[in-house]
């Protein structure tokens, strides 16, 4: 178990969050989804322009745990498009420190980002087969509001819709 310490990401951690993004899509979705599709979203939503400009926004929390000089995680949340509700828009841990209590410390940060800024309650979504992503959300007090189907590629899934309030420490 590393000492991870989570602070706000900047320029130099995208390298690090592109790695804990690949080896997490890899873990939480070779068995959903094609291979072909995990490289491309990973690709379109993982380029260092996009990272970059999440992490400079002032409207968006971007957050990384980083422990033994290597970022272990990260997550990122900032408004959604209805009143008093903010949005997480990823969170994900490196595989080989699943369970560590590292999303929960990455979450915590976001809740408080979002509670500093007027949120109430928290919104987002998470592949219906992303059987960590959803035992971790439930744990964490969120519901299933809305279940849906989206297009990721060519591929059609289902997608779980999650939301509670913001419990902020």
């Amino acid at each position: 178990m590393v000492d991870a310490t989570v602070r706000p990401a900047d320029r130099e951690d995208v390298s690090g969050i592109q790695r804990v993004a690949r080896r997490g899509w890899h873990a939480a979705y070779e068995d959903v989804l094609a291979p072909g599709t995990i490289e491309t979203k990973l690709e379109e939503w993982y380029a260092k322009a996009e990272i970059h400009e999440y992490v400079k926004r002032e409207d968006v929390g971007y957050f990384v745990a980083v422990g033994d000089g290597q970022v272990l995680g990260y997550a990122s949340g900032g408004p959604s498009d209805e009143d008093g509700v903010g949005f997480l828009g990823a969170i994900y841990v490196d595989p080989d420190h699943w369970g560590e209590g590292i999303g929960s410390r990455l979450l915590d940060r976001v809740e408080s980002f979002l509670a500093d800024r007027g949120y109430e309650r928290l919104r987002f979504r998470v592949l219906a087969e992303n059987d960590v992503g959803t035992s971790f959300y439930r744990s964490r007090g969120y519901e299933v509001v809305e279940e849906t189907e989206t297009e990721l590629g060519e591929e059609a899934v289902g997608e779980l819709v999650f939301e509670g309030p913001i419990r902020a420490p």
